[in-house]
């Protein structure tokens, strides 16, 4: 007598509990879009205003935003692997649904970061659009849909560009490197992210033309970065206080002055006063640059140390002043690379 053996089950059915919770997940998300972005925008808001109180809980944080990179350096590969393994509707709607969580998680989780150290630059300002266009180009299902994930050399680029805002938050607050080297590690992880990825999207871009386009894109893309790295924020800094002022009391500043005689700043000299906050464990160099209509005379390095409740107190005091200081003066406060952190104005007249 021979029994019947039943065939194995379906590859899909072997995972039943799970692709259930996954299915209920995804229809979750799908249901309220809005609830993901909500939560990584409050999640950064909260590491931001611990940052600002230099608390250690930030910095779990922050490295927890980290936790999606190996997601996109290897989700090309991945797709194609899980696509073989569970044969289901779901699983092409799932990876992608992964994958723009993950670019909403990182982008949400950095703007407050970005938006606080932005300054009156228009270099910062078109960061900071740029940033906030990306955020919410990856909330938007047609135009996501559309534009990015349909596209292999598009949805690579969003992707590094993701990976490259994450780590300028990310990497001064969780490893405590200063952000004149931050940056350059920054663009050196967006750069092998391109690497990686290029294979996957070498088969999409089918000319000639596409694939010149392609790799100027790749070598000219992070060479662009480096040379406007002034213009990027220094994302982790935040002042809490600054002025220019004519006295220092212990670490009090005098009160604050907007204009001065030719007589009175030849007496007394001026100084320029910052109170900066900066992620606790993080020694950061920074530069006053005194700068009289347009002209700058002095560079002044100084040295700022992270963790303070009130941010950390320093300033630049200067008393040798061109024969005529007539005009308009600035005072910018700097990182060695040139990123504006905070910028003081007076008059002589």
């Amino acid at each position: 007598m021979i029994e019947a053996v039943s065939p194995p089950p379906p590859e899909s059915t072997r995972w039943p509990l799970l692709q259930r919770l996954l299915a209920r997940v995804l229809s979750l998300l799908d249901r309220y879009p809005w609830l993901l972005p909500l939560a990584s925008f409050v999640a950064g808001a909260a590491s931001y205003f611990m940052v600002r109180r230099g608390e250690t809980l930030a910095r779990t944080i922050a490295i927890v935003a980290l936790l999606g990179w190996p997601w996109m350096l290897v989700q090309g590969w991945l797709h194609r692997y899980l696509i073989r393994k569970f044969n289901s509707r779901w699983t092409p709607y799932a990876l992608q649904m992964v994958t723009q969580s993950i670019q909403q998680e990182v982008l949400f989780f950095a703007l407050p970061f970005i938006i606080g150290a932005t300054q009156p630059d228009l270099g910062q300002w078109a960061f900071t659009s740029l940033a906030c266009a990306a955020a919410l180009i990856s909330v938007l299902d047609p135009v996501y849909e559309k534009r990015i994930s349909q596209r292999p050399a598009m949805s690579l680029l969003f992707h590094a560009y993701c990976s490259f805002v994450c780590a300028l938050v990310v990497i001064p607050i969780a490893l405590k490197v200063q952000l004149e080297n931050a940056l350059p590690l920054a663009l050196a992880i967006t750069g092998v992210w391109l690497l990686l990825g290029l294979p996957r999207v070498w088969s999409d871009l089918a000319t000639r033309r596409a694939r010149t386009w392609g790799l100027a894109g790749l070598l000219l893309v992070p060479a662009l970065l480096w040379l406007l790295r002034s213009h990027v924020p220094p994302a982790g800094l935040s002042v809490t206080q600054a002025q220019i002022t004519q006295s220092i009391t212990g670490l009090n500043p005098g009160n604050q002055v907007t204009s001065f005689t030719t007589s009175a700043l030849k007496g007394s000299g001026a100084i320029a006063f910052v109170a900066i906050r900066a992620p606790m464990g993080l020694e950061q160099s920074v530069v006053f640059q005194w700068v009289q209509n347009g002209r700058m005379l002095d560079r002044i390095p100084a040295e700022i140390h992270g963790g303070g409740k009130d941010g950390w107190r320093t300033w630049s005091r200067k008393r040798n002043f061109p024969e005529d200081p007539r005009g308009d003066w600035r005072v910018d406060l700097e990182t060695p690379d040139g990123q504006l952190i905070q910028r003081l104005e007076f008059t002589v007249s």
